[in-house]
């Protein structure tokens, strides 16, 4: 990787990377990369951890009383030069004057998304961890529509949802969850208010959770008014969206092909201006990762990438419906991983 950015060092701050890189998952550390090996540097609070979880990667524990640019000073030597890779995303410009106060003799080198490049494509392990995150949010979003009572409030609904998926294994949300009952669908990322599901026409479920790292992300709608045309036509137009969307995907494709699949069946149906945001994006130790199934994104797909494909249609004063789910590219097509979750509007009319 050095070599071939013609780098004397690379610092890999971002946590998630160091995570990816190393099985470390405490939320201080840095790896410092150079030609002689590896090394992954901390404070005190996390040696056992770092003996636990990578017993063969060489480590150093700064004392309490040194910083880390001193640290990786004596770590890359004192005398000598020469060009040290940083993370850009993640280092300030703040964090990066305290680096090179001590280490004056080396030039700072700006990287992007190295990493995050090769996160893009999960392996057998990762894939793992991801189906078991979609099958703890799947089960608890079962448990929770079972149990739906009109005097619930979009807050009641999602404490229980949250709690059902801890109970399950689950080490924490992907993101707090979006509940939105009736008009308030319409908003895309609707925080979960006090308004009760009595006399609504639907409800908009967004969540997802974390199993050991790797994240879930999921969107289903159910359906109360199942009587209801307009509720029944813009429910379809989604679901053909995805379906057809989800049927085009395999490697070879554009980001931005995927996309106008999508949003094409959406525009034909007279709402291409109420569906405002990409169609997905992809998901692993971040909820949000690179690629994005978006206008403009011509990054070609590859078996191994884990995406969300989530086309919405959203109407200011009536409500919204978004239906996702998560899609593993594979070598000839897609398999889509949450398929056990019921979709059809049938299916969702409680």
């Amino acid at each position: 990787m050095i070599a071939k950015l013609e780098l004397d060092a690379l610092l890999i701050s971002n946590t998630l990377n160091v995570r990816y890189l190393t099985g470390f998952t405490g939320v201080a550390g840095y790896l410092l990369i150079t030609p002689n090996g590896d090394t992954i540097l901390s404070d005190p609070r996390f040696t056992i951890q770092i003996e636990e979880e990578c017993p063969d990667l060489n480590a150093v524990i700064r004392p309490r009383s040194e910083s880390t640019s001193k640290t990786l000073s004596n770590l890359l030597g004192r005398t000598t030069a020469g060009k040290l890779g940083i993370e850009s995303e993640t280092v300030t410009i703040a964090q990066q004057e305290r680096l090179f106060q001590t280490l004056s003799r080396w030039t700072p080198v700006p990287t992007k998304t190295l990493v995050e490049e090769f996160r893009q494509v999960k392996d057998k392990d990762e894939l793992l961890e991801i189906r078991r995150a979609i099958d703890v949010a799947a089960n608890a979003f079962q448990y929770v529509r079972e149990r739906l009572v009109s005097s619930m409030n979009e807050i009641d609904i999602c404490i229980m949802l949250e709690h059902h998926m801890r109970l399950q294994g689950a080490e924490d949300k992907s993101f707090p969850p979006i509940i939105g009952a009736g008009a308030r669908a319409a908003l895309p990322h609707a925080n979960p208010s006090k308004q009760t599901i009595a006399g609504q026409s639907h409800l908009l479920f967004d969540w997802g959770c974390i199993v050991n790292g790797y994240m879930s992300d999921l969107t289903r709608v159910v359906i109360f008014s199942p009587n209801n045309k307009k509720l029944r036509t813009v429910y379809e137009t989604v679901l053909k969206a995805q379906e057809t969307a989800i049927a085009a995907i395999k490697p070879g494709k554009t980001c931005e092909e995927i996309d106008a699949v999508a949003r094409d069946i959406i525009a034909d149906a007279g709402y291409g201006k109420h569906f405002g945001h990409g169609l997905g994006h992809a998901i692993g130790l971040r909820i949000h990762e690179d690629p994005r199934l978006a206008p403009g994104d011509k990054t070609v797909l590859k078996a191994g990438m884990v995406l969300t494909v989530e086309p919405g249609i959203y109407l200011k004063g009536w409500g919204g419906v978004r239906i996702e789910d998560d899609i593993l590219v594979t070598k000839s097509g897609c398999e889509v991983l949450s398929r056990a979750v019921p979709k059809t509007f049938e299916e969702m009319s409680s």
